[in-house]
């Protein structure tokens, strides 16, 4: 009975430094009442977008996709160039989606999912390889997953714990999808 009536104190107070703080919402529960907020936009590939947040959420208990709000990442449409992320810190990004890309044959969800680990700090892995979100385009248009797998998720669950900045986990680098 005590240990509980600990926890129940300890919960009370933590909410209440959070709520002062502005980091909990009074609607937010105890497992999301940790996890850093990302808000996003997406006029171009809007439904792909929602997917893919649902799916970085689902994968990574640190993180918590949200569309609206400030939007930090933000997806767009565009013909030519090819698909590509600019991050510009950790949950930060302006994100491209070429159409010609998809009509090619690659997956929009898989691509938006995969720029969004940019936008979460992962940098492309070119390995070929269909389980690593991060390997993108070099495993081919047969590739329909749309999952980090458990390394990548893992990364980004510990960028999103604490100790980087925007300026230390986010680089200016540009990337592509191929």
């Amino acid at each position: 009975m005590t240990s509980k009536l600990v926890r129940t104190a300890l919960t009370a107070v933590l909410t209440t430094l959070a709520l002062a703080a502005g980091t909990l919402t009074a609607a937010a529960t105890p497992s999301t009442a940790l996890a850093r907020t990302v808000y996003y936009s997406a006029s171009g590939y809007s439904a792909e977008a929602d997917q893919a947040a649902q799916i970085w959420n689902s994968r990574v208990p640190n993180l918590r996709m949200v569309r609206g709000g400030s939007a930090t990442i933000r997806i767009y449409a565009t013909t030519g160039g090819g698909s590509r992320a600019y991050p510009c810190g950790l949950g930060c990004a302006t994100i491209y989606i070429d159409n010609r890309d998809v009509a090619a044959g690659n997956y929009a969800l898989r691509i938006v999912a995969h720029e969004i680990g940019h936008g979460l700090g992962l940098p492309d892995n070119y390995n070929g390889i269909c389980s690593y979100l991060m390997s993108g385009g070099s495993a081919g248009t047969s590739c329909r997953n749309v999952y980090p797998n458990a390394q990548e998720a893992n990364r980004v669950n510990q960028l999103f714990a604490g100790g980087y900045t925007a300026s230390t986990a986010g680089t200016p680098d540009v990337y592509a999808k191929n």
